[in-house]
């Protein structure tokens, strides 16, 4: 479990924080510090008011982490470079240009530390995951916005990844061993429906346009909406967690973003992003089949969890 250290992980306490930066980025080292927070991958710190630490917890987060710094800095001149519009609030959403919390200092393990990590921007507000679902739909069209700004054609050595982007047949196996774990839970109903719209996505036409970059990850507790009270909601929320990051098929982002919102928040989601575009029935059905797939990992995850009860509401 994310929350618990696990074996062999390094402890990550102020006191490391502090030797680190003091040796790798002294001029960093006098501004305060708050209490480590682990996350599935890393550990997070923030420093001072406008920066984090991001500290993998083991070898493969390093690897997501150094993905980031290798990427997110082409990507966020690749979309300067290339202006895509403004968020209407209104009626539907044109393009936005999404913030892209590009590192901005990196390290080297030192200090009994085993592994590379960053200091990124601090994104101050509060996860999505932790405010209520019908609520979450107040944003539905600048997520839409956010997405449509993002999925733009990449380069072409542009990162893969197995797992998001790709055909569904490439899931299915993972799908299936999930599905079979939870099934029995579900009433009939429930499960007939849901089977369907994994076999609709299966047999949806595929993919066939220009890879474009996705965030992998934009789930509600990948996403953070600033200001507080509802003021927050109106605004629009910020993709952070870029470790996931990779190019191919958008339906995958858009199945983990329509697991933000209720029936009708989907509704506006799928509207404002597909304003402007040529109608795609197949890339809203593999959209559908992720959503399923995502609720099914999320459901799955350790008591506590932020994002288990999510995945176990969506699949009710």
């Amino acid at each position: 479990m994310p929350w618990e250290l696990r074996d062999g992980e390094p402890v990550i306490d102020p006191a490391l924080v502090r030797a680190l930066l003091s040796e790798q980025h002294p001029e960093l080292a006098p501004l305060p510090l708050a209490e480590p927070v682990r996350g599935w991958d890393n550990t997070m710190v923030r420093l001072g008011e406008r920066l984090a630490l991001r500290l993998p917890r083991h070898a493969q987060a390093e690897t997501l982490l150094d993905r980031e710094v290798a990427w997110l800095p082409r990507l966020a001149a690749q979309l300067v470079a290339r202006p895509v519009g403004t968020t209407d609030q209104a009626d539907h959403a044109t393009p936005a240009l999404p913030v892209i919390p590009t590192p901005v200092r990196t390290g080297v393990p030192r200090a009994g530390y085993p592994f590379r990590w960053a200091v990124v921007p601090w994104m101050d507000g509060t996860p999505a995951v932790h405010v209520p679902l019908e609520a979450r739909d107040a944003y539905a069209v600048q997520l839409a916005a956010t997405l449509r700004g993002l999925h733009q054609p990449a380069p072409a050595d542009a990162p893969a990844s197995a797992f998001r982007g790709v055909g569904l047949a490439e899931v299915e196996d993972r799908f299936s061993r999930r599905w079979d774990a939870v099934a029995g839970e579900l009433g009939r109903e429930r499960r007939e429906q849901l089977a369907e719209a994994w076999r609709r996505a299966v047999d949806a036409a595929p993919y066939a346009g220009a890879r474009v970059w996705l965030h992998g990850d934009p789930h509600p507790n990948n996403t953070v909406l600033a200001g507080v009270g509802p003021d927050r909601l109106r605004r629009s929320p910020v993709l952070v967690d870029f470790g996931d990051l990779c190019a191919g098929d958008p339906a995958s982002d858009l199945g983990s973003a329509l697991l933000h919102f209720s029936p009708s928040g989907r509704d506006a989601f799928r509207i404002a992003y597909d304003a402007g575009r040529v109608p795609d029935p197949a890339l809203w059905a593999r959209a559908q089949g992720w959503a399923v797939h995502f609720a099914l990992i999320f459901a799955a995850q350790s008591p506590g969890e932020a994002l288990r009860p999510l995945g176990r509401d969506l699949l009710a």
